[in-house]
């Protein structure tokens, strides 16, 4: 039990990191920023960071949905278009996540992979299967029988389809209404992962856990 519950962890963790990608264009980014707005405390710049990706994704949403508002042929076209714009979704949650994370000097890959589980758990409501309130525990999954851990991966891709499917529902409503929906709710997406991971990297720099400091370029 103990070997697959070590290789569903480490799946997972690489499933973050291909979707994170380049994590120094991350760093960069944030460091750009922190140099744009040098008064700004970290709270307030992984606050901008999130405000600009919200920006990002909300038009994404919109043009996603351009397909859709064509009755008909546009319709067909919207579903293959529904599987690309959620992925990237998916990648800009991450991008955040990481984003802010490296906001309070955390730079630590298993970390920031760690934190974005947590973040996932939280939105999809797998925290009621089991207790990851910790990111810095020792095992995520430390005393889950086989049965339990298909139980939530079973759990999470319901999850994770019937958001799939909403969103592409919305996008499905034709003359405009659904670019304007797929708008909001990409918005209101990364919205949620903005005050989960903001939460969540707050609590541990005030644990005092000594992690990485963000190196900012002279």
């Amino acid at each position: 039990m103990a070997e697959s519950i070590l290789v569903i962890e480490k799946t997972v963790y690489k499933i973050i990191e291909v979707v994170a990608g380049n994590t120094d264009e991350i760093f960069a980014f944030v460091n750009d920023m922190k140099i744009k707005y040098p008064k700004l405390d970290n709270e307030k710049i992984a606050k901008k960071i999130a405000n600009k990706i919200k920006r990002k994704c909300a038009i994404q949403g919109g043009l996603m949905a351009v397909p859709g508002a064509i009755p008909g042929p546009g319709s067909i076209i919207q579903i293959g278009v529904s599987l690309l714009d959620f992925s990237q979704l998916i990648k800009n949650q991450v991008y955040l996540i990481f984003s802010i994370g490296y906001c309070y000097g955390i730079s630590d890959a298993n970390t920031l992979k760690r934190v974005t589980l947590k973040c996932f758990s939280s939105t999809l409501d797998i925290d009621n299967v089991v207790d990851i309130k910790n990111p810095l525990g020792e095992k995520l999954v430390k005393n889950l029988s086989d049965k339990a851990i298909r139980f939530i991966i079973k759990k999470a891709q319901k999850a994770l389809a019937k958001k799939f499917f909403f969103n592409l529902i919305l996008k499905l409503i034709p003359f405009g209404i659904g670019i304007i929906l797929g708008t909001i709710s990409h918005w209101f997406n990364i919205r949620t992962f903005q005050f989960s991971s903001i939460q969540l990297f707050r609590e541990l720099t005030q644990q005092g856990t000594s992690l990485p400091q963000t190196d900012i370029p002279e």
